[in-house]
């Protein structure tokens, strides 16, 4: 983990903004933004990360408006999305409601017609033939910088620098930050807390290394074996037991953006159609190890993926409020509860691991227990609580459904729960 990270980065539940899909109103998407802040920050959101807000390439442009993430100029704004002064009255109005502002750094490529291109021709990668190239063959409409040349590091240390001093940004969400050298991150890290102390650094990876210059990476790795359990092609006894292997691969005091789905991932709510699991999963999400990242549109249960290619505004009305109260619910437990956030994370044995997820967390005296049902039917399940039960004392009351909770303990330790479809949340004490 990078040396300075701070411990209140544990505290953060971030929500990801696509800016030109975020409403109707041409030219005025930041407004919109800046007005909904209110209903974001109910969530308990306190970082706002705003996908690239940067014009798009035309040339090799995918769809009609072009991917968000072929950047023609680092240094303008969308006109789409809005004016310079929308973004920094978006950024004020943030700061005043404690939520800090992020943005996309997309570090390794450009659009092909950017001024770059032809300013600095040997800025770029090169194929056999000499042309301007790319590592990926599929992102057709990039290439991609060559930081063998210093100048590159140079020009992005600086536009960076400029973001933070003109609008006061709070950190970047870099993307494929695996494919630009480690030494850059090292640096603008160190540079770039000269300039503003306390910027968070997010790492579209899962490599344990990247955390030597990121505060935050990725749960890709664990993302994908969650999914093949939701496709059928895994167990969840094989993804909880990679979620335990992931306090042996990375640093002690790691930590990692826990999702449900982003901009590249289907809708959780497509997968999961069953509103009891999506419940489940949604306090799974909340109360894992980490951090968690909600994508707009999602605390809805919608559906439909929106087209970073082409025109697409999110269907705010097609939402289900009581889906958006329960994140708001859950998101509420998350932030009031200093033990999920900062305490001892445990996955707990239960003779249903196919089906059940049950863990703890504790710290000092303070002891919470869940236990997720992911079968979707009621079942009875014994957790082995053996570990604590000589020191345990439970409140019979779950703080997140305001119910009584029925929790029986025999001699060998094994906790006999009765589940419903619903989560189960039990607070207690060790003694």
């Amino acid at each position: 983990m990078a040396h300075d990270t701070l411990e209140t980065f544990k505290d953060l539940m971030i929500y990801e903004v696509f800016a030109r899909a975020y409403s109707e109103d041409k030219g005025k998407r930041f407004v919109a933004i800046k007005e909904d802040l209110p209903r974001i920050k109910s969530l308990g959101i306190n970082v706002l990360w705003l996908m690239p807000i940067h014009p798009t390439g035309e040339k090799d442009r995918k769809g009609t408006l072009g991917s968000p993430y072929a950047i023609k100029d680092y240094y303008s704004i969308d006109p789409s999305i809005g004016s310079e002064e929308d973004f920094k009255d978006l950024v004020k109005m943030a700061h005043e409601m404690k939520i800090k502002v992020i943005m996309d750094m997309v570090l390794n490529h450009c659009a092909t017609d950017s001024p770059l291109v032809k300013k600095h021709p040997e800025w770029f990668i090169r194929d056999e033939d000499g042309k301007p190239s790319r590592k990926v063959d599929d992102w057709s409409d990039v290439y991609d910088f060559d930081y063998s040349n210093p100048e590159v590091m140079e020009y992005m240390l600086k536009m960076m620098k400029y973001w933070v001093k003109e609008f006061d940004i709070d950190g970047f969400r870099c993307d494929v930050a695996g494919l630009v050298p480690l030494v850059f991150w090292l640096r603008s890290r160190r540079e770039l807390s000269e300039l503003k102390p306390n910027i968070i650094w997010i790492s579209e990876t899962h490599d344990a290394h990247m955390y030597e210059a990121f505060d935050i990476t990725y749960d890709y790795d664990g993302y994908y074996k969650f999914k093949d359990f939701l496709l059928g092609k895994g167990t969840l006894r094989e993804y909880l037991q990679f979620v335990e292997f992931q306090d042996r691969l990375y640093p002690s005091n790691y930590i990692k953006m826990r999702f449900l789905e982003n901009h590249d991932q289907e809708r959780i709510a497509k997968l999961v159609e069953d509103e009891a699991l999506l419940r489940n999963l949604v306090v799974w999400l909340f109360t894992l190890k980490g951090v968690p990242l909600v994508y707009n549109g999602q605390e809805y249960g919608l559906k439909e993926k929106p087209d970073i290619f082409n025109t697409y505004i999110i269907p705010w009305s097609e939402g289900k409020k009581e889906i958006f109260d329960f994140y708001m619910r859950v998101a509420h437990f998350r932030s009031s509860s200093y033990v999920v956030r900062h305490g001892n994370f445990k996955l707990l044995v239960n003779d249903c691991p196919n089906h059940v997820i049950s863990y703890c967390a504790f710290i000092d005296r303070r002891f919470i227990l869940f236990v997720l049902n992911l079968s979707g039917g009621e079942k009875e399940v014994h957790v082995d609580l053996s570990e604590f039960t000589q020191n345990v004392w439970f409140h019979a009351y779950n703080p997140l459904s305001e119910e009584t909770v029925r929790l029986r303990i025999d001699g060998n330790g094994k906790a006999k729960v009765i589940l419903s479809k619903e989560p189960l949340i039990a607070s207690g004490y060790l003694r």
